[in-house]
C-alpha cells in the first residue's frame, strides 16, 4: 500500500515516529488501528442495545454472578441438568 501524506502531515508523522522510538510504520499501523477502534466504540455507543447488553453484562461482574473457566461452565450446566 502506498500512502501519500501533505509534507507538513509526513513532517508531524516522522517527529512523533522518532518522539515514540517507532518506525514510520510502526506510528501509521498504530495510528490506524486507534481509529478503527474508535470508530468501533462508537458504534457500540450509538447502539442502544449493546448499551443495555453491557450495562447487564456489568451489572452481573458486579454481582457476582459470572463463571470462569471450562469446568465451572460444565458445573453450571450439569446442575441446570439435574433441577
Amino acid at each position: 500500500m502506498t500512502l501519500r501524506l501533505d509534507p507538513g502531515l509526513e513532517a508531524e508523522l516522522r517527529l512523533a515516529a522518532e518522539e515514540d522510538h517507532r518506525s514510520v510504520h510502526q506510528t501509521v499501523v498504530l495510528a490506524v488501528e486507534t481509529y478503527l477502534a474508535l470508530r468501533e466504540t462508537a458504534e457500540v455507543r450509538a447502539d442502544p442495545e449493546a448499551l443495555r447488553a453491557l450495562a447487564e453484562a456489568r451489572q452481573a461482574v458486579q454481582e457476582g454472578s459470572v463463571i470462569y473457566g471450562t469446568g465451572a461452565v460444565r458445573d453450571l450446566l450439569k446442575e441446570r441438568q439435574a433441577s
